[in-house]
């Protein structure tokens, strides 16, 4: 064999290294940094105030619950128009709206629950039962005392009352 054709491969040269090292140190702090700044979003953004964390999935799902308790009762042609729309907003529907199978502790504390009547205004009972008449379109929404927040996000829904007069679509 000829040796003078032969490469000997004793590992890295002393430049090799130094870039090697610098390259993985580079490549560590690209990784700290982004993991940094990811991280900013994943922690609560209210670290800083005394106030707990809530579930919104949970807070979202009763509010939901509630109001489908709402829908229900105010649906029927039994409750007055009138009735409606003198209701104002409250955080206990039970007893200021007098609901008496919702709850007291239905709508969270940081809560209200308001109705509002649109454009679509409800014909009177008489019109409606004479089919000259249409229902009312209202809107139901839960909304949060603080505003709108992280922890805090309102919830609406839209439906027809009495509910014999509305259509299916």
């Amino acid at each position: 064999m000829n040796n003078a054709n032969q490469k000997i491969d004793k590992g890295l040269t002393l430049p090799e290294l130094v870039l090697a090292v610098l390259m993985l140190t580079a490549f560590t702090g690209v990784t700290v940094m982004v993991t940094g700044f990811t991280s900013r979003f994943f922690k609560p953004l209210n670290v800083e105030s005394e106030k707990e964390f809530t579930d919104v999935l949970n807070v979202n799902n009763k509010i939901n619950k509630t109001i489908d308790s709402i829908i229900e009762i105010f649906s029927e042609p039994g409750i007055d128009r009138n009735f409606i729309s003198d209701l104002e907003c409250t955080s206990l529907p039970s007893s200021e709206w007098n609901i008496p199978s919702i709850d007291n502790d239905a709508v969270p504390q940081s809560y209200k629950i308001c109705i509002k009547p649109t454009i679509l205004s409800e014909s009177s009972i008489t019109e409606l039962s004479n089919s000259g008449g249409k229902p009312g379109i209202y809107i139901l929404y839960s909304k949060p005392d603080d505003g709108v927040t992280v922890n805090a996000i309102p919830v609406r829904r839209i439906f027809c009352r009495p509910k014999p007069f509305c259509k299916k679509l």
